[in-house]
This record gives C-alpha cells, structure tokens and sequence, in this order.
C-alpha cells in the first residue's frame, strides 16, 4: 500500500479541526507524524486514535517516509466493523467527555446496540507470558507499573506471533528486556 494524500497537525486541535472539515468526504488521509529527534511538534498517537474515533474514523498501516517522520492511514470506519475493547473504552470515555460527534456516534452505534457487545470485556496476560514475567520481580513489577493500554498492545503483539514460535519467543524476550530498563516502546519514537 502506497501513501496517499497526507496532513501534518502539529496538535490534537488542528487534527480534529481537519476532521471536522473532511470526515464526511475524504477517502482516507495519511497523517504525518514526525520522530521526537527532529524537534517538530506532532499529534501524539493516542490523541490521534481519540480524535479520528470521535468523528467515526480508525487507524490502521503506519509506514516510513524519511529518517525523521511516519505516516498513519486513517479512514472511515466500516459500517459493520467491530470495535476492540480497548476502542470501546476509549469510546465511553469520549462520550462521557462530551467529545463524540454525531457522525462518531452514527458509525459505532451499533456496536453498543448489542448487549454482547457492550459488555467490558475482562483482559489478562495469557498464563505463558505472565510466568515469564514473574519469574523476574523487577519485571513483574515494572510490568504492572506500565499504562494497560501499553500492557494490552504489547502482549497482543508478542501473542499474534503464536503460530511462529521463533517469533513470539524472540519478542517476548525483547520485550522482558525493555521492560527490565523500565523502557516503553513502539511504532512512534
């Protein structure tokens, strides 16, 4: 996938000022985010994610463009698509704030229309990982210092690589490892 047309907001408020302007006609946009070296002001991720859910939009592919900045693809979301418990947290609390737009709350309506759906679901460290950790206390404790949303993005990125044994046991070790330094890491640095 190529990058197509792409902004740069330097804050959450220009960010949502061009959503306001095109959630209802832009395809998708690419949203530019710069490395925290280059010294240029950027839209965090999380704020990114919170705006684009108010207006009804999700994130997905992020790709490089240079040594200094990333782009994001952000577009509608699907009628039908089904929202991450992580995003439906992030969706009631933007309600709660008063932040989602009419054309947000038009495009995941449905999923609190079911009461399956609605209900919180319960995340856990799959009992494999959660050893491994254990088996350090500095980890451990580390571990459970770090935000959940942070928590619930990493162990689901070590637990996609299941059917790759390889893999998993190479990020779970990378990540044991930054977590031993008291070290968070991402796609955006």
């Amino acid at each position: 996938m190529k990058v197509g047309k792409t902004v740069y907001a330097r804050n959450r408020r220009e960010w949502r000022a061009w959503l306001a302007r095109h959630h209802k006609t832009a395809p998708e946009i690419w949203l530019i985010y710069y490395k925290k070296h280059s010294g240029k002001p950027r839209v965090s991720y999380n704020d990114a994610v919170d705006e684009a859910l108010c207006y009804g939009w999700i994130d997905s592919t992020l790709k490089p463009i240079d040594a200094d900045c990333y782009a994001q693809r952000f577009s509608p979301r699907r009628p039908t698509s089904r929202l991450s418990e992580m995003n439906r947290e992030r969706v009631r609390r933007l309600i709660a704030a008063r932040r989602m737009t009419r054309a947000g709350l038009e495009r995941i309506r449905h999923v609190f229309d079911h009461t399956r759906d609605s209900k919180p679901l319960v995340w856990r460290v799959p009992p494999d990982i959660r050893r491994r950790l254990e088996a350090d206390p500095v980890v451990w404790k580390r571990f459970q210092r770090f935000p959940q949303s942070y928590r619930r993005i990493r162990i689901g990125w070590i637990a996609a690589a299941r059917r790759r044994p390889e893999v998993f046991e190479q990020r779970l070790r990378y990540f044991i490892r930054m977590t031993a330094r008291n070290k968070r890491f991402g796609m955006v640095q």
